[in-house]
């Protein structure tokens, strides 16, 4: 089982298609229940996610890997203290990643901090969430750990696939996990239903519409999964147990492509590519 759990929407009100906002406590028990059950195994927060923290530790996830992330900005001296309390609302004693959220947050003393954690045994892997190969350049270049990085990769976005950086980052032994597998629930939306601000980008999109019309919008988006063996896991984010039970059971019946087969739906369209950047 490649999935992994995101769990932004157990904490916010996330995504562009989200229109349930944030998932209700029935729902989230059913939804962790479910991924148990279908062999998913991995958790992905963070400490920007709201509440996402404490409503897990409210719940038994321990036979769960967890992966968790700083929150973006936070002072060196507050680290410890924050890192406790996550662990904390977690009712965790470890956490079995954790990444910086943002790599401009990276210094050599957070890392020795972080080394030092690690090594008494309070944290697992440690590495950072990326945004553009960029930031992996200047990363390896500062000389900073890389045995777990989250980055984002989906049909259209496959700037860290054409830079080569999944090959180099398998080669270092570096742990990969993808996030944004549906452009934040875009790719999965029907062609009626984007909002205005994405007709820019008509042509794009209809590569991605008229790629084998016979699959539906979820098993377009999850065939990426085939072309892509150096990750690890791929996070995906769900607001109902059943939105959950349709991405297992897609990914278990998967369209095979391979990277020449998927090179034509890539964008380098920065507004397209980059949520950060929408104005919906």
């Amino acid at each position: 089982m490649r999935l992994a759990l995101g769990t932004v929407q157990f904490g916010l009100d996330y995504g562009i298609s989200n229109r349930d906002g944030q998932v209700s406590d029935d729902e989230l028990n059913a939804i962790i229940a479910l991924a148990r059950q279908a062999g998913i195994d991995t958790l992905d927060t963070a400490q920007a996610y709201g509440n996402a923290e404490q409503r897990l530790g409210q719940r038994d996830t321990n036979d769960f890997t967890l992966i968790d992330k700083l929150a973006p900005g936070l002072p060196l001296t507050n680290v410890q203290t924050e890192l406790n309390h996550s662990m904390h609302l977690l009712g965790r004693k470890r956490l079995d990643g954790l990444l910086l959220h943002r790599s401009q947050d990276a210094s050599p003393a957070l890392f020795e901090l972080l080394a030092e954690l690690q090594h008494q045994g309070s944290v697992g892997k440690l590495g950072v969430s990326v945004y553009s190969p960029e930031e992996l350049d200047t990363w390896i270049v500062a000389g900073y750990p890389l045995e777990l990085v989250q980055l984002p990769a989906n049909l259209l976005d496959q700037r860290f696939l054409r830079t080569g950086w999944l090959d180099k980052l398998a080669e270092m032994g570096c742990e990969i996990h993808v996030r944004s597998l549906f452009l934040q629930g875009l790719l999965l939306m029907q062609p009626a239903q984007r909002p205005d601000y994405f007709h820019r980008f008509a042509a794009d999109l209809k590569q991605f519409d008229n790629w084998f019309p016979s699959l539906a919008p979820l098993g377009k988006a999850l065939s990426i999964m085939t072309a892509l063996p150096q990750v690890s896991r791929f996070v995906v984010g769900v607001c109902h147990e059943q939105e959950l039970a349709t991405i297992v059971a897609a990914s278990q019946a998967l369209h095979t492509c391979n990277e020449a087969e998927i090179a034509s739906l890539a964008s380098m369209k920065q507004g397209l590519i980059n949520p950060g950047l929408w104005r919906t």
